[in-house]
């Protein structure tokens, strides 16, 4: 696995934000956000996936988060992720947290940003994690494992505030699958942000602009 491109902050470094790309892209996919939203005190740091089979593209290797089994047709397709693999990104995901912590930011000054599989990511780990993070942004992605999700996460992230941002066009990761990670989020005590856009599986400037907005809500 390759290591993570890392932007600097022009400023005193203040707060860190983790953005994970999605299925088959690069850490290179989201190199200028920082160029976009511009936060002169925060370090941007962009890891790249494992390169893994993923039996739904024939079981070509590829950067992937986590195995795709098959595509999802309804909210009761379960089974469709691998949960081992799962855990095992995340705990890239936790280390790269941490190392961050360990260079002088609160764990309430990182963010977890991700498109798609890495959106789930986001929400996976960051529900999970022990320590209150600043936030969590999933863009076209969803929620993985609803039937373990409560009982897994840490109470110490159910006040933290997520934004899910979603294109009503998605032929990808389809639009109820949003919908129904954030009634679920929202049901089970998260406060959670929802915001749909006219796109297919792809990012916005509105949406991007939507992310700034955020960013500078819960860390300015």
């Amino acid at each position: 696995m390759r290591d993570p491109l890392v932007v600097e902050p022009s400023g005193e470094h203040d707060s860190s934000i983790i953005w994970m790309h999605g299925l088959g892209a690069s850490a290179f996919d989201f190199y200028d956000m920082p160029r976009i939203i511009q936060r002169p005190g925060t370090r941007w740091i962009f890891p790249n996936a494992p390169v893994r089979p993923v039996t739904l593209n024939n079981g070509w290797k590829m950067p992937s988060w986590f195995d795709i089994r098959f595509l999802a047709e309804s909210p009761e397709d379960r089974g469709r992720e691998c949960p081992v693999e799962a855990e095992e990104s995340s705990q890239i995901i936790r280390s790269l947290i941490q190392s961050e912590h360990e260079k002088g930011i609160p764990y309430d000054r990182i963010v977890l940003v991700g498109f798609s599989q890495g959106g789930a990511m986001s929400l996976y780990t960051g529900c999970r994690y022990p320590n209150r993070l600043g936030g969590m942004i999933c863009l076209s992605g969803y929620l993985l494992f609803h039937d373990t999700h409560m009982g897994d996460s840490n109470d110490a992230n159910r006040n933290t505030p997520i934004l899910i941002c979603h294109g009503n066009r998605d032929d990808m990761v389809p639009f109820w699958a949003a919908q129904e990670s954030f009634h679920f989020l929202k049901e089970g005590g998260w406060p959670v942000d929802f915001e749909e856009y006219p796109i297919f599986h792809e990012i916005s400037m509105s949406e991007i602009e939507k992310v700034g907005n955020f960013l500078s809500d819960i860390l300015d």
